[in-house]
């Protein structure tokens, strides 16, 4: 079993990384928005709802790669990344813990929380296999869940 967590980069609240995937720097007010780096290519990760259940992500050309669209009721969503179709499925009501699957296996069980140095952290059989891009939208999404329900409960 592997696991990677996302980690505040030193000096920069704004920066977070996966240490060997990519790093994720929060953007906008309220960080509500985020820009995404692995392998040499970037995408613009932001929500398209008020309610940060619809997340979008964009390639430097602008053309929308990944889409996410969130449950209300039952928590996480249907996810796609380059024309493949993903779901993040809620593992339990008492915090987000979503699993990531492919529709045959689960690939990775993502933990999220709303704040702190690492808000998020992803256990897998083989992450590697994961194509690194999506390891960093499906953790914005987990994070932007759990940034929804700390402040639902808040309200």
């Amino acid at each position: 079993m592997q696991e990677l967590t996302l980690t505040r980069v030193f000096g920069d609240r704004r920066l977070y990384a996966f240490e060997g995937v990519g790093s994720i720097r929060l953007t906008g007010l309220g960080k509500r928005g985020g820009l995404a780096e692995a392998g040499g290519q970037r995408w613009q990760i932001t929500a398209v709802s008020f309610w940060k259940r619809d997340i979008r992500a964009t390639d430097t050309a602008g053309i929308v790669v990944g889409e996410f669209a969130g449950r209300a009721l039952a928590g996480g969503g249907e996810l796609r990344w380059y024309g493949r179709d993903y779901v993040l499925r809620r593992h339990t009501i008492w915090r987000e813990r979503c699993g990531l699957s492919d529709g045959r296996r689960e690939l990775a069980t993502i933990d999220g929380k709303s704040w702190g140095a690492h808000p998020v952290t992803i256990r897998g059989d083989d992450l590697s296999e994961i194509d690194p891009g999506l390891l960093l939208f499906a953790a914005f999404v987990v994070r932007a869940l759990a940034v929804a329900a700390a402040e639902a409960a808040a309200g």
